[in-house]
């Protein structure tokens, strides 16, 4: 198994925010994120049983017209992924 700064999520090189922190920031609880992620809405890197967000999706949804609406959540994290995430991160099928 890769190291965090192997997995694709981290290559961006902007950082990583642990789960707990990243749910501060956009005014939800962990478990709404970790739902987040289980829908393909939140980019995240496990290790170690550490949750962490890539802080450039952070900085996404913070700079958006609505931060924490569904279905912007959606739009920002379909554009992140095309952005940042490798192909096989991000489920596209060729």
């Amino acid at each position: 198994m890769g190291t965090v700064e192997q997995t694709g999520a981290a290559l961006n090189g902007t950082g990583l925010v642990p789960i707990a922190d990243a749910a501060t920031r956009l005014g939800r609880s962990p478990w709404t994120l970790k739902r987040w992620y289980r829908d393909r809405n939140l980019p995240v890197v496990i290790c170690q049983d550490r949750w962490s967000v890539p802080e450039s999706f952070l900085v996404m949804v913070e700079r958006s017209p609505k931060p924490g609406c569904a279905g912007v959540l959606e739009e920002i994290a379909a554009e992140w992924f095309a952005r940042y995430a490798p192909a096989d991160v991000a489920g596209s099928a060729s």
